[in-house]
Parts: structure tokens; C-alpha cells; sequence
């Protein structure tokens, strides 16, 4: 059940990502930057923190790849970034203790390398339009603060679902 309600969370932030969050967004207000809210990828990161890399991963590339065939231009990339993110952060946690403030940092750094990543496969392909300087402070240094602001509000319920899910596992073993 909490399986269910955790993946459900991330389904419905996926959706808003795509839909309320967009009409709040300074570049509608007139400001010349542009936050790009990544509410699935920060979920995915923390699952993969608390619950693992492989689960992560599964995790990252289902919405990696809602996200590449609802709002992406060339189908793959977001599937690669968000499962390469995903799996690293669970890889990190494996060299250092959970505590709040590494979940904080890593989620920030690993939010940074998604951003970079896709700019860097963007250009790759010829498809985005701007240059490093103006992508950099225009649109990933401002996705990067909306997105650590977003994993310090979500931190605590995904780490009780994640706490759920664990708990469980551990029952199902004993048995």
C-alpha cells in the first residue's frame, strides 16, 4: 500500500510539474529567467537515497520516459539523465551516512548534473538554441534553487514512505 501511494505521489507531481506549476513560473511573469520544476526527479532521488539504486533507477527511467514521450523532443533523453541521476544519488549514499543535510547537498548536486546533462545532449543534437553562459545563469542555476526548495518541503514525507516500505520488506524476510 505505501508502494502504491509513494508511486501515486510521484505520478500526481509529475502531472503538476507539467501543468500548474508552468502558469506560476517567472518567465511568466516577465523575468528574463526560467525555472524548470523537476518535482519526479527530486522524488526519484530520494527514493533512490532510501530505498536504493536499482529501485531508483526503475523509478527514473518510468518517468524519464513519461517525460520524454508527453513533453520531450527526441525520445531518450530524459529516460538516460533521470535514471543516470537516480542511480548515482543511490550510489553516493552508499559512501556516506543519510543524514539530512547530505540528502540536501546530494539531491542539489545531482538536480545540477541532470540540468547540465541534458543541455550538454541537447547541443549534441544541435537543439538548443542558447549558449552555456545564458543556459547557466538563466535557466539551471534558477531550476536548481526551485528544486532544492522543493526537496526540503518533501523531504520528511517521502522519507516516512520510504521508512513504510522498508519496514515491510523487513517483515516480508522474517517470514
Amino acid at each position: 500500500m505505501a508502494r502504491l501511494l509513494m508511486t501515486a505521489m510521484v505520478l500526481l507531481l509529475f502531472v503538476l510539474e507539467g501543468t500548474v506549476v508552468q502558469v506560476i513560473s517567472p518567465s511568466t511573469g516577465g523575468l528574463s529567467w526560467m525555472t524548470v520544476p523537476r518535482f519526479a526527479l527530486v522524488c526519484t532521488i530520494l527514493i533512490s537515497m532510501f530505498l536504493g539504486r536499482r529501485e531508483g533507477l526503475y523509478y527514473g527511467l518510468a518517468f524519464g520516459f513519461l517525460q520524454d514521450v508527453l513533453y520531450g523532443q527526441v525520445i531518450g533523453i530524459y529516460s538516460v539523465s533521470m535514471m543516470l541521476a537516480s542511480y548515482f544519488s543511490g550510489m553516493i549514499v552508499l559512501l556516506f551516512q543519510r543524514g539530512f543535510g547530505m540528502v540536501i547537498i546530494t539531491s542539489i548536486l545531482v538536480i545540477f548534473g541532470h540540468e547540465w546533462l541534458l543541455y550538454s545532449m541537447y547541443r549534441m543534437f544541435s537543439l538548443a538554441p542558447h549558449d552555456v553562459q545564458w543556459i547557466l545563469s538563466s535557466q539551471i542555476l534558477p531550476t536548481v534553487v526551485l528544486n532544492g526548495l522543493f526537496t526540503l518541503v518533501i523531504y520528511m514525507p517521502i522519507r516516512r514512505l520510504c521508512k513504510m516500505i522498508e519496514s515491510k520488506k523487513d517483515l516480508s524476510a522474517k517470514e
